[in-house]
């Protein structure tokens, strides 16, 4: 987890309390990395000195390098871990989650990368809503130049993951859709469990996140990422549409975001990220 000057003290109070709630089975030992990204206001602070006693490492950087930059920092330090999780700063880990991922990839050898369904939260409205992702290994594969093929705070990835791709794509903003490209290119299969096991929260900074520049960084990740699966293809067509939503005004981009166009332009019950 990595948290950062602008994050919500409660969110991060509530969402690293989720992580360390979760239960395990009995020979599993949990090692909490959390990856601090320059200077925090001292509300943010508190909230860190308060968790850090229960924390395995807490890495430092005096000024704001990025995510990527950041969570590289903490896979550096990773030991003989088998599998790591991602988490967010502002989600929630819902009851069972860990659980159900170890359980899912223990059966399953053959899954790399699992995620799971997640429940949308408008912190304005409180308005919810159930988000699925890719249905199995070929769903995934075959809508990524449309959506990413899991909600990055909900995976689960195996260490050999991590051993082949090395690290995060410094491509800020967008290193998760990156990373994923990265993975789907060497082989790797993702996966989701149906069940949503995170609470993602979208708050109003959540459309003041989403600039001109964020959007042609995008734009131009996913454009790599699909040349670097597939060559030439009419598929650039899915990342022009989600650049013209991007750059339409707010209030347009949220209707779209929320609208049952949306979901059908990605697959039944499936809207995208």
């Amino acid at each position: 987890m990595a948290i950062y000057g602008r994050d919500d003290p409660e969110l991060f109070e509530r969402a690293i309390t989720s992580v360390l709630d979760q239960a395990t089975p009995l020979d599993v030992e949990v090692r909490v990395y959390l990856g601090v990204d320059g200077p925090l206001p001292e509300a943010l602070e508190r909230v860190v000195r308060q968790f850090e006693p229960r924390l395995f490492a807490v890495s430092r950087s005096l000024v704001n390098m990025g995510l990527a930059r950041t969570l590289n920092r903490l896979i550096s330090l990773r030991g003989d871990e088998a599998f790591f999780f991602r988490m967010d700063a502002d989600d929630v880990s819902l009851p069972g989650r860990f659980l159900a991922q170890l359980t899912y990839l223990a059966e399953c050898p053959g899954i790399d990368i699992l995620g799971t369904a997640i429940i949308e939260e408008q912190t304005e409205s409180g308005e919810r809503r159930v988000v699925a992702f890719a249905r199995d290994p070929a769903d995934a594969r075959k809508c990524i130049a449309k959506r990413v093929p899991v909600a990055h705070p909900t995976v689960c990835l195996r260490a050999r993951v991590l051993d082949a791709v090395g690290e995060y794509p410094a491509h800020r903003g967008n290193e998760d859709i990156a990373m994923w490209f990265e993975c789907m290119k060497a082989g790797f299969t993702f996966d989701n469990l149906p069940t949503p096991f995170l609470l993602f929260t979208v708050g109003k900074d959540f459309w003041n996140r989403r600039s001109f520049d964020k959007a042609f960084s995008e734009f131009a990740c996913y454009v790599r990422g699909i040349h670097s699966l597939e060559g030439w293809t009419w598929h650039y067509v899915y990342p022009a549409a989600r650049l013209a939503v991007r750059l339409s005004p707010t209030a347009i981009s949220k209707w779209f975001y929320g609208s049952r166009l949306r979901r059908l332009s990605a697959s039944p019950d499936q809207p995208p990220s």
